[in-house]
């Protein structure tokens, strides 16, 4: 009898939790049952009555909600010429997916929408479910399109480590004369924001509001932006214009500039820009943070800031120098043919410790505080690091497909990996501290020709290996060539050097075997004295976020749930009881 109580119980308890889930899926698609909403080409309103239709207006007289997929949409706009009015009514998702999809449409105004909790608000993009009798193949790129006066909130895509699922109040793509403005954007995702692909040409990007969210926008294409704010602050975006200075900016892009400075730019929230400059030349970054990504730029200078991290692709004659650089993998990478840089003077930290060090260890790679070359984008040829301190990573200087450079007077200190090469050739390394690491040294897929002296290798736990194995960089077993460990008169300080000077010149008597065939021929007795002074640094600080924004985190989100089904059985029991008495 106890046993069969036990299973009317939880019978009655599955019973309402799947009640629970039946009324939140019934809930989620809320437009007549439909499972998307279309205004066809023909000018006909399918999928709900809450769209209200006078000539070329079409306008929402109430709320809808809806739940579809990772890559779907909810409203299709098919039809060219109108204004599609929201009327301040909201549309509500559930996590997922896109709000309205504008895939090549023409003249078309969305305006006064309130759109909440889809991973895109206004898709301009292909999507899985559009309609298969829609005409979209065979119309042009979508133009003179205008949003305006919208309320775009975007979720945390579980998907935000690429950067199309990162969260878009807009993605716009293949889109002519578009015309975005006085919209406020918000997204749980610091990296989204608004979308500008490669694509779109002439759009006009004026007076909108940013909060926790960011531009996307790696060409300009006659983009006009003005007016706009993130966080509060100025969103600085130029294209053409020279000798100017901008303080206290929320972000800031730069195209086809100069001698442009920038001073005290300072995020609220962790963008992964902060500080961007295409084609630009002769200008200054100082005294921020974040992230600064240099595209085809030359003879710039970065210095004196505290950052999360510095990319050059195809970048050259640069300077970075004076910053504190942590809490990111990568803390400075050069790569795309990015050559005749300066890196010296700076701080490099703790990348092991930094919050994006789990993601990069689960994927397979390894943190990194300066990285030459990248092996799908190429290398970074005859730049030249000097006088850093290097502290904490997995790798402290990591050179792939590059060549030609010069490492020097750097500490490099507590890492799993000092140096490592793979594929580069004629490098100069001297004039380095590489202390208490577990390699001092790491050689894969060929990396010949390259040149080791003045170095002191200190307490660490293997001084050098070499892999033979095939690798990413190599489909077969290879061997370096030609890696010298001396200048024919002075070698490297090993700490694990037992041999004698007997003539007291401060040369090893006998050649230490760095590693199989590798020898340092006059290895020091002694420590190579530097005469210049490394820089000093404090403790890293990272910028504070702001927490009025409210985010539903993964950590939350078991309790909301559990909130829910008991509320949901209390509500069933009360009802159950209530046909009881009034029966």
């Amino acid at each position: 009898m106890l046993g069969m109580n036990k299973t009317v119980t939880a019978l009655l308890i599955f019973s309402l939790l799947l009640s629970v889930f039946i009324i939140v899926s019934t809930d989620a698609v809320n437009a007549q049952n439909a499972s998307v909403i279309r205004i066809k080409e023909d000018g006909t309103v399918t999928g709900t009555d809450k769209i209200r239709h006078s000539g070329v207006v079409y306008t929402l007289t109430g709320d809808l909600s809806a739940g579809v997929g990772s890559n779907e949409a909810f409203i299709f706009v098919e039809r060219s010429d109108i204004i599609f009015d929201g009327a301040g009514y909201t549309i509500q998702g559930s996590g997922l997916g896109s709000a309205i999809c504008l895939l090549r449409s023409q003249n078309v105004t969305v305006e006064n929408f309130v759109i909440r909790d889809f991973s895109k608000g206004i898709d301009f993009w292909t999507v899985e479910n559009w309609p298969s009798d829609s005409n979209y193949l065979s119309k042009p790129s979508a133009s003179n399109n205008k949003i305006i006066n919208n309320v775009i909130e975007t979720s945390r895509n579980a998907n935000s480590n690429r950067t199309r699922d990162a969260g878009w109040c807009i993605y716009l793509t293949d889109a002519m004369q578009s015309v975005i403005s006085s919209n406020t954007f918000t997204c749980q995702n610091p990296q989204g924001g608004v979308y500008l692909g490669n694509s779109t040409r002439n759009t006009n990007l004026v007076n909108n509001n940013f909060v926790g969210c960011r531009i996307y926008s790696l060409v300009s294409n006659q983009t006009v932006a003005y007016g706009n704010t993130v966080d509060g602050k100025s969103l600085v975006y130029l294209d053409g214009k020279s000798n100017q200075v901008f303080e206290e900016a929320g972000l800031v892009y730069l195209f086809n500039c100069s001698g442009i400075s920038v001073k005290n730019v300072n995020p609220s929230y962790d963008y992964a820009v902060t500080i961007q400059m295409v084609d630009t030349v002769k200008s200054d970054v100082s005294n921020s943070g974040g992230y600064v990504l240099l595209i085809n730029s030359s003879q710039n200078s970065i210095h004196d800031n505290r950052l999360n991290s510095v990319t050059f692709d195809a970048s050259s004659y640069n300077k970075v120098f004076a910053n504190t650089v942590t809490d990111f993998s990568v803390c400075i990478k050069l790569y795309g043919d990015s050559n005749f840089n300066t890196i010296y003077g700076n701080a490099l930290l703790d990348t092991l410790y930094s919050v994006d060090a789990e993601n990069v260890h689960t994927a397979g790679s390894e943190t990194v505080a300066i990285q030459l070359g990248d092996p799908q984008f190429g290398g970074a040829f005859n730049n030249n690091i000097h006088n850093n301190t290097i502290i904490s990573h997995d790798c402290a200087v990591k050179l792939i497909l590059s060549s030609n450079n010069t490492i020097a007077d750097n500490l490099l200190k507590d890492c799993r990996t000092g140096i490592l090469l793979g594929k580069s050739h004629f490098n100069v390394f001297t004039e380095n501290n590489v202390t208490s690491c577990k390699y001092a040294v790491g050689i894969y897929a060929e990396s010949s020709n390259n040149t080791f002296f003045c170095n002191n290798f200190i307490d660490n736990e293997i001084q050098c290996i070499e892999t033979h194995y095939p690798t990413l960089l190599s489909e077969t077993e290879t061997y370096s060539i030609g890696n010298t460990w001396d200048n024919g008169k002075m070698g490297n300080y090993w700490s694990t050097y037992n041999g004698i000077d007997a003539n007291n010149d401060g040369i090893g008597d006998t050649p230490y075997t760095v590693f199989e065939y590798m020898i340092d021929n006059y290895p020091l007795i002694k420590t190579f004295q530097f005469f210049h002074s490394l820089p000093q640094y404090d403790p890293p600080s990272t910028p504070t976020p702001n927490n009025d924004k409210p985010l539903i985190t993964q950590e939350k989100l078991p309790t909301i749930i559990g909130a829910i089904i008991i509320l949901s059985i209390i509500s069933g029991i009360i009802l159950y009881f209530r046909r009881l008495i009034f029966r």
